[in-house]
């Protein structure tokens, strides 16, 4: 049986005429009388009854227009569905993010879910060091990442960049926190430094930038960006938070405005250039307008 004898008998069937279901289907009225007798041999059983009052169902014709009707539906749904996952506006996305604090990000995620419902998106944990390994082996879509993380990665696009100030932040128990004097870049020489930790030094060099050179600094390097936050409020070391993170942070820590100190990191949206998925695509023209 073929689809087009399905839906000339499911015309006929609920028009219980002929003459409309070939007007509806845009064939001639014998083909669609000849190829609804081909179904029925097909079958081995009658689906109307013919008579020169009309046409009607047989009982085994109604139980078979139920069935047929909804095969039909499920067809057009799957068919329409399918349609919106080319098109990008329906599939799903699935997105790496670092840690929660990121309130921006999760904004951005909001808007862009808003804005295209039917796209299922997942958060999956990204990891600092090995983030270009997760977006080559799939395990996400797109990543928001500080752009130094995946400096050399020529396969790498990233959309929706911005440059988010950094402030120095600490435990209000850390020693410096208590200190009453100005504090300036050279006073944080020796104490830890933490930091997200990357395949490169890039990140730490545009993070820290008054350590180049230094060898007498601990270097406290941590999975992500999320466990970063907890060692800090914890008191295991000073951290350079992006300004725009601190309203989500709870209490127990303090910024502490370091002379000498004037950092940027610039962040953004990270896939792989060959990613063809359709809900990326769809993502990647969203954040280029909003974001």
């Amino acid at each position: 049986m073929r689809i087009t004898q399905l839906e000339y008998f499911e015309s006929v069937a609920r028009n219980l005429s002929f003459t409309r279901a070939s007007e509806e289907c845009h064939v001639a009225q014998p083909a669609v009388s000849q190829q609804i007798r081909a179904l029925e041999k097909e079958l081995g059983f009658a689906l109307l009854n013919r008579t020169t009052k009309g046409v009607t169902l047989t009982e085994a014709g109604r139980a078979y227009q139920g069935e047929i009707t909804a095969i039909l539906q499920s067809l057009d749904r799957s068919a329409r569905k399918a349609r919106a996952i080319s098109l990008g506006s329906a599939g799903s996305l699935i997105v790496g993010i670092a840690n929660s604090g990121q309130t921006a990000v999760l904004g951005a995620i909001e808007q862009f879910s808003a804005r295209y419902p039917e796209i299922h998106i997942e958060l999956k944990r990204a990891h600092s060091l090995n983030q270009y390994q997760q977006l080559s082996q799939g395990s996400f879509d797109v990543a928001i990442t500080a752009s130094p993380c995946l400096a050399g990665h020529d396969d790498i696009r990233m959309v929706g960049k911005r440059n988010s100030t950094l402030r120095i932040a600490m435990s209000k128990e850390h020693p410096l926190a208590k200190t009453a004097k100005q504090l300036t870049t050279d006073d944080l020489i020796g104490w830890p430094h933490i930091i997200a930790d990357c395949e490169n030094e890039q990140l730490l060099q545009a993070t820290y930038p008054y350590l180049h050179g230094d060898t007498s600094t601990p270097i406290v390097r941590v999975e992500d960006q999320g466990i970063g936050l907890a060692t800090m409020l914890l008191g295991f070391g000073v951290e350079a938070v992006p300004e725009e993170v601190f309203p989500s942070l709870q209490d127990g820590y303090v910024v502490r405005h370091v002379i000498g100190y004037q950092a940027t990191l610039e962040t953004g949206w990270a896939y792989l250039a060959n990613n063809q998925n359709p809900a990326l695509m769809k993502f990647i023209d969203f954040a280029n307008v909003h974001l």
